[in-house]
């Protein structure tokens, strides 16, 4: 697993201050915000999300394919995993639990 830090907006992306009243602040104007308001911002539109969403459902949840190359490997002897692959392995099964 990887981790970055924050990433940068893009420099065409405008964004929007949200009240928790759901009123969006006119564009042009500077809206003065406390500090014990919400504030959200939304990257992407719920209907990109519903298409991503149906992509996703329509993909095998195992790809029988690898699956069945992998197991062909580990049955012949072939199958060779470095100390480094197994100690990253660990640290991502690790970190997995800790973070999820």
């Amino acid at each position: 697993m990887r981790i970055d830090g924050a990433l940068p907006v893009p420099e065409n992306q405008q964004t929007q201050k949200v009240s928790n009243s759901g009123a969006s602040a006119p564009q042009g104007r500077s809206a003065s915000i406390s500090a014990d308001q919400d504030q959200a911002q939304l990257s992407v539109d719920s209907g990109t999300v519903q298409v991503l969403q149906a992509k996703l459902s329509q993909l095998p949840d195992v790809r029988q394919d690898r699956v069945d190359a992998l197991r062909q490997s580990v049955n012949s002897g072939s199958y060779q995993v470095s100390d480094q692959q197994l100690a990253n392995a660990i640290g991502t099964d690790l970190l997995g639990r800790i973070v999820g």
